[in-house]
């Protein structure tokens, strides 16, 4: 069987290493985790987890002690996530093959263009990438359970409160709506975020909610009448899986995954306010108007992690056969 190693270099365990330790805890590959120690102990036991210190991707010393581990584990592919530990890996490449998986929207690709196969969580993330690519899309939590509770009481809208997020276009747009907004999420832009509420008199319509567990999520789940994507850009959105795979219906604006997912009429244009407006204010209020149960039986089926560890797998045998 195939030796794979995964690179993971973060400060913090978001997205991505989310992504790898559900990845590692599902396959049945020979899989090593090499990733910093300040995120080591936040991987499944059951993962073989490797922790070294962090460090820059010019740091030669750096490099040099990572080259060393590698000739010990002497894997057959490197699985890198990101643009830093794929600059790190294309700079010591040696006899393993290299696939690279993109995990969001990157203005620099090039670092990509060295490596044996590029994966992309949707076509937008691997668009303009000059090489082999491959779109394995994100998958719906595998914790997650379903449950009969669906109360209806707001709408919701989770993610890191970043720029590319759109929460302001999202709160912006809400001036005309009834039903209560809920946003989770924590980072840099939640004092502006506040500022808009209140500047646009809907402290009583709209609540942000510090980042949850992972497990607390499921009740603002089970409490919601429709998932709201605002993203200027976006890989995934995974969150827009969850809220499917629970039978939550789903808009959102044009980025990552969505128009594979939904049809034409439940998509705004990305970074566009009046379009954004529009689809919220013909569907919030009225969300009975939108039947998705084909589009849950879709994502239930073909986003499951079990298709995308074969596919990964897959990936594996064909990088390796050639």
């Amino acid at each position: 069987m195939a030796k794979i190693v995964h690179l993971v270099m973060s400060d913090s365990f978001a997205g991505i290493e989310q992504h790898v330790d559900e990845l590692l805890t599902y396959s049945k590959n020979n899989e090593v985790l090499i990733c910093t120690e300040s995120i080591a102990k936040y991987f499944n036991e059951v993962i073989n987890v490797i922790p070294i210190k962090d460090f820059g991707r010019n740091s030669i010393i750096g490099k040099y002690k990572l080259k060393k581990k590698l000739k010990r584990i002497n894997p057959d592919v490197i699985h890198t996530h990101g643009s830093k530990t794929t600059s790190i890996i294309n700079s010591i490449k040696n006899n393993f093959k290299h696939i690279a998986t993109v995990h969001g929207i990157k203005k620099n690709k090039k670092v990509y263009e060295k490596c044996d196969l590029v994966i992309g969580v949707s076509n937008k993330a691997i668009e303009d990438i000059k090489n082999k690519t491959l779109v394995i899309s994100n998958w719906w939590n595998p914790k997650l359970k379903k449950s009969t509770k669906q109360n209806n009481k707001y709408a919701l809208a989770v993610g890191r409160l970043e720029k590319v997020k759109g929460f302001d276009l999202l709160i912006e747009s809400w001036t005309n709506i009834k039903t209560k907004l809920v946003i989770i999420g924590s980072g840099k832009e939640k004092q502006n975020l506040l500022y808009l509420v209140k500047k646009n008199n809907l402290a009583n319509k709209i609540e942000i909610l510090d980042e949850v567990k992972r497990e607390e999520l499921i009740s603002y789940y089970e409490n919601a009448s429709v998932l709201i994507v605002s993203s200027r850009d976006e890989g995934g959105p995974r969150v827009a899986l969850e809220a499917l795979y629970l039978g939550i219906p789903v808009i959102s604006t044009d980025v990552g995954h969505m128009p594979d997912i939904l049809p034409k009429e439940l998509l705004a244009n990305k970074d566009d306010l009046a379009s954004l407006q529009e689809l919220i204010e013909l569907y919030v209020d009225s969300i009975d108007l939108i039947d998705q149960s084909a589009i849950f039986e879709f994502v239930q089926n073909e986003f499951s992690i079990d298709e995308r560890v074969k596919a990964i797998t897959s990936a594996y045998e064909g990088v390796l056969s050639n």
